[in-house]
């Protein structure tokens, strides 16, 4: 059965974004995977920039026939940020009725290390953000029994819950059991079902 993205519209573009070894590209996996289970056509374009060094990477996801993964100007629909900075790069992506979903979770650059520049101000980030787009959720704090590489998959588990998210909660748990190594399985389940749950502390949504 088509997912429910398929009510509103015809095509979605969804844009990952973090540094290197928080799971963008297995963030992406799951969501492609979700796609092909719920029978969406799906194309996936992967910068992976300088992951190694914990540089910039991006994953683009094109849901939709005819739809690419490759990323422009103002044509993100669901921006998924892994780190607070690495989202606010993406700004130039989105448009009106982009949803947008990070975590606050700092990774501080060169820069900031060095202590020529500072580090932008997450909550008036999160307040911009939500005078601009459609539908904006910060998650603000990781409850301290999750393992921190798997933020990206309680991130997506907070997503559920948005209202144009394009895939149900049954098929991103699919996805993350035929993607999944089987010692990491459980884990990954866990961190999933409780990103469901969660509600910020200070909005309570």
């Amino acid at each position: 059965m088509a997912e429910k993205y398929f009510m509103n519209c015809n095509s979605m573009k969804i844009l990952v974004a973090g540094v290197g070894g928080q799971g963008i590209v297995y963030l992406t996996n799951i969501l492609a995977e979700a796609a092909l289970l719920s029978d969406i056509p799906v194309s996936v374009s992967e910068i992976h920039g300088l992951s190694q060094r914990g540089g910039v990477v991006t994953a683009g996801i094109g849901l939709g026939k005819y739809n690419t993964g490759f990323i422009g100007k103002a044509n993100v629909d669901f921006l998924f940020g892994l780190e607070p900075l690495e989202t606010q790069r993406c700004l130039l992506h989105l448009h009106r009725n982009s949803s947008v979903i990070f975590c606050d979770y700092k990774i501080a650059p060169y820069s900031v290390n060095a202590e020529t520049a500072k580090y932008p101000d997450v909550n008036s980030f999160a307040d911009y953000l939500k005078g601009q787009c459609k539908e904006v959720v910060c998650v603000d704090t990781m409850p301290e029994t999750i393992d921190p590489v798997l933020c990206n998959v309680f991130l997506l588990g907070r997503a559920i819950r948005m209202k144009d998210f394009p895939f149900t909660g049954d098929s991103i748990e699919k996805a993350i059991c035929n993607t999944v190594m089987d010692y990491h399985k459980e884990k990954t389940l866990t961190a999933f079902r409780m990103g469901k749950e969660y509600y910020s502390e200070l909005q309570k949504t």
